[in-house]
């Protein structure tokens, strides 16, 4: 079972949410290469890679399941709190995805671009969130 966590502020506050979906996106970044046409033939330029761009739907539960890890609340509306609270406040997420043995799959900084919740019949919550990968400035 893999586990999907959101962190800020060097841990400041860290969430691990409470379900995965069955088929999560790892992306990988594109390449940005560029063709040249000389005189005498063509020319490539190894182009820089691309921001990397994710986006999933899972739920958020108001009650504990047996599937949720045991780290994750099983109070929906505060991972709703956390995201919108730190979105305001323009900070960066971070975005770990471990596997099932604990090794790290995905280790990224992100800007959530879109967060949506639908609530649903027995209370639960379903998301929809769209995250791009930022770059710090050095």
């Amino acid at each position: 079972m893999y586990k999907i966590i959101f962190s800020v502020n060097n841990n400041e506050e860290v969430w691990t949410l409470p379900h995965c979906p069955p088929d999560f996106p790892i992306p990988q970044p594109e390449q940005h290469h560029e063709t040249y046409e000389g005189l005498s033939r063509d020319y490539r330029r190894i182009g820089t890679l691309s921001l990397r761009h994710m986006e999933w739907t899972a739920l958020l539960p108001v009650r504990r399941y047996s599937f949720m890890p045991s780290e994750a609340s099983a109070d929906g509306w505060a991972y709703v709190d956390f995201l919108s609270r730190w979105r305001d406040k323009k900070v960066p997420f971070r975005l770990i995805v471990l596997d099932s043995k604990g090794a790290a799959r995905l280790n990224m900084p992100v800007t959530v671009d879109s967060f949506d919740v639908t609530v649903r019949k027995n209370g639960d919550l379903e998301y929809s969130i769209a995250v791009t990968e930022y770059k710090f400035i050095k």
